[in-house]
Order: C-alpha cells, then sequence, then structure tokens
C-alpha cells in the first residue's frame, strides 16, 4: 500500500502497541513521494477484477478489491495479478500476484503484469512440461532472469516513475504432463506470499512457497547495510517507533521501503533492495490439496495455517476460497483501524485506512 504514514501513527498509544506485536504492525510501503506529480491511473482500476479458470489439472479463481483511503474512499489498486491457466501448453500454467506501492505503484505493478510474460520462452517450459523430471534449476533461472529484465526494462521505460515506487512479485510456474505428480517453481521479491495446503493424518497444514523478505530479516539487513543503507523504523518525534522496520539511505529520510526486494524502487536499490527473487521449489503430491498466492493485505492479519483452515472450508470452490479470504482480511482491517481510531481520542475525526486486497485460489486435479 503506498502513500505516506499517517500523522496519527505517530502518537503514543500507537507506538506502545506496535511495540508489542511487530508481526501486526500496519505496514506503509513507501512513506516517500507525491502523487499530484504523477499521472492519474487509468479509468477501471478502482474497484473489483476477478478471473477464474479449470483445466484437466487445475481449478482456480483469482479476486483483486481496491483498499480505501484515509478519506474512506475506494482508491485505486495497486494490486496486480497474473492468471494464465495454459501458458503455452495445457500442461504449464503461470500465476503472480504484484502489490504496487509508490505513487506510482498501480502503474508498476501493471506493467509487470503486461510485460513478464513476454520475457518468457513458452516453448522452454513446454519441453520441460513434457519430461518426467523437470529441471527445477533451469526454470528457476527463467524466472531470475526474467524479475531481472523486467526490473531492467521498467527502469529505461521513461513513462512510469518508478524512482519512489515499485511492487512486490511472487509468482511461478505449475508444470508436468502427469496430474499425480507435477512442480511448483515460485520466485519471489518482497513480502507477497505463497503457500500449499495439504493433509497429513487427517489434518489441514501449510506449506511455504515463499519466504517474505523484510529489512530486518538477518541476510537482508546484512545486504542494505553492506550497500550503505539504514534498516530501521521510522521514530516519531518522542522517540517511540512507528510500524515495521524499513530501508533508508544513509543520510536522507528516504525511501522507508518496508521490504528488502522488489521491483522498480530505483532510488532504494541504490542501497541493496535487489528485484533478484528467491527461488523455492515443489513438488506436488496427492496430499496437496490447493495453492494460495495473495498480497499483503490478505498477510497482514491472517496467518499461513489460518488461510489454509479458511480455503479447506470451502470444499474445493476457489471462487468461495478467494472471496472468504478477501472479506475476513477486510474485516481484519477495519477491526484494527477501528481499534487503533478509539485509542487516539485527540483525532476524533480519523478514518479508516485498507490495504488493497487480492487472493488467488488454485486447487489441484488429481
Amino acid at each position: 500500500m503506498g502513500g505516506a504514514i499517517s500523522s496519527r501513527k505517530s502518537s503514543k498509544p500507537l507506538a506502545a502497541a506496535a511495540d508489542k506485536d511487530n508481526s501486526q504492525n500496519n505496514r506503509r510501503l513507501s512513506v516517500a513521494g507525491d502523487k499530484k506529480n504523477f499521472p492519474v491511473a487509468e479509468k477501471g482500476v478502482v474497484g473489483q477484477t476477478l478471473d477464474r479458470g479449470s483445466n484437466a489439472f487445475i481449478n482456480y479463481f483469482a479476486m483483486s478489491n481496491a483498499g480505501y483511503e484515509p478519506d474512506g474512499i475506494k482508491k485505486t489498486n495497486q494490486d496486480a495479478f497474473i492468471s494464465m491457466m495454459e501458458f503455452g501448453d495445457p500442461s504449464v500454467s503461470f500465476f503472480g500476484v504484484f502489490d504496487g506501492h509508490g505513487a506510482s505503484g498501480h502503474f508498476v505493478s501493471g506493467y509487470v503484469k503486461k510485460e513478464l510474460p513476454k520475457l518468457i520462452d513458452k516453448e522452454i517450459l513446454k519441453q520441460e512440461s513434457q519430461k518426467n523430471d523437470v529441471d527445477e534449476d533451469l526454470v528457476g533461472k527463467i524466472l531470475i532472469q526474467a524479475f531481472e529484465k523486467i526490473n531492467n526494462k521498467l527502469e529505461s521505460d521513461k513513462s512510469i516513475d518508478s524512482s519512489l515506487s515499485g511492487t512486490t512479485a511472487v509468482g511461478g510456474f505449475i508444470l508436468g504432463k502427469n496430474p499425480k505428480s507435477r512442480t511448483i517453481v515460485m520466485a519471489n521479491s518482497g513480502d507477497s506470499r505463497a503457500i500449499i495446503g495439504y493433509e497429513k493424518g487427517g489434518k489441514y497444514l501449510a506449506a511455504e512457497l515463499s519466504i517474505d523478505q523484510k529489512p530486518d530479516r538477518p541476510d537482508e539487513k546484512s545486504r542494505i547495510i553492506s550497500c550503505g543503507g539504514r534498516v530501521e523504523p521510522l521514530m516519531d518525534e518522542n522517540g517511540y517507533a512507528i510500524g515495521p522496520h524499513r530501508v533508508w539511505l544513509p543520510n536522507m529520510m528516504l525511501p522507508g521501503l518496508a521490504m528488502a526486494r522488489s521491483i522498480g524502487d530505483d532510488i532504494a536499490s541504490s542501497v541493496g533492495v535487489q528485484a533478484t527473487p528467491e527461488i523455492m521449489t515443489y513438488k506436488i503430491e496427492e496430499k496437496d490439496k490447493f495453492m494460495v498466492i495473495a498480497s499483503d493485505g490478505v498477510w497482514e492479519f491472517l496467518s499461513n495455517e489460518q488461510v489454509v483452515e479458511i480455503v479447506k472450508g470451502c470444499q474445493g470452490n476457489p471462487e468461495k476460497a478467494a472471496s472468504e479470504l478477501c472479506s475476513r482480511s477486510l474485516r481484519c482491517w477495519k477491526a484494527e483501524e477501528e481499534c487503533q481510531v478509539s485509542n487516539l481520542s485527540v483525532f476524533s475525526n480519523c478514518f479508516q485506512v485498507v490495504d488493497d486486497i487480492t487472493a488467488l485460489v488454485v486447487y489441484f486435479k488429481h
């Protein structure tokens, strides 16, 4: 979610609450940028975007809902998603979620959605999908190269100002001709997330397909510091921390990015923020029931285990599952904001802030 941090976050009660539970800090991904200097979003990106599909291998549904600005008005949706059920071949699928941030975040995420598939050779993936054993390293390299190429392409494209704007990107391929043994290769830059829901001993459990790249994650922090950046939360005038750890230039309060990797964010890249994704692979077996890819609008308040339980309860209906994830997340956002506002009596006219919420649910057919 882009935009400046709300002034009400500098109060003592909120800062104290944040110290108690950093995992539930509402992130405001960019604290730099001025929307008036950037073009107005294209018509049609405020509201809801849906997609669905089904073939011999999978059944999926994707839903993306715009959040709310501090004035209580629907904001421009800076989330975007890719849902290509048959990417050059019925046995290859391409899914991804992109969470834009900063004044031009919606342009960046939209750009990645449009241009990323063009940088990937469908024929190579088709050939890999027909093999008994997919070359996971090769497919991973394809994703890494695509992420890096789209980042370089965006930086050279002067129609979008990505100096203080960018997007998370988590996405990858499901491939394999055997429905009982297929492969997922997932790439992740940022803190959107992908998981698997699987059954074991009559219980449903979660397996990670990505790991959030927060600035205070030790390996990520080390890289940023070695590149001359700072990693620390924003502090108010009384010395209270506001929200999560962020990436800063050495001598300036910019860019304030709450993630260690992203596509775009040219200024942040000068201090170690990078587009190069981490790759995770997963062999799908009969115990594996579904995959969920979602933006931070979902993961802000719902754990992997909670998401698995919600999707499990939808009994194989991806539309119901995606809708329930978005609805539950929205209720959590509103409840959190109402709680914070109630603690800030001096700001009696505060309005709720709700992040964009995107959930993509894929059920596997064995």
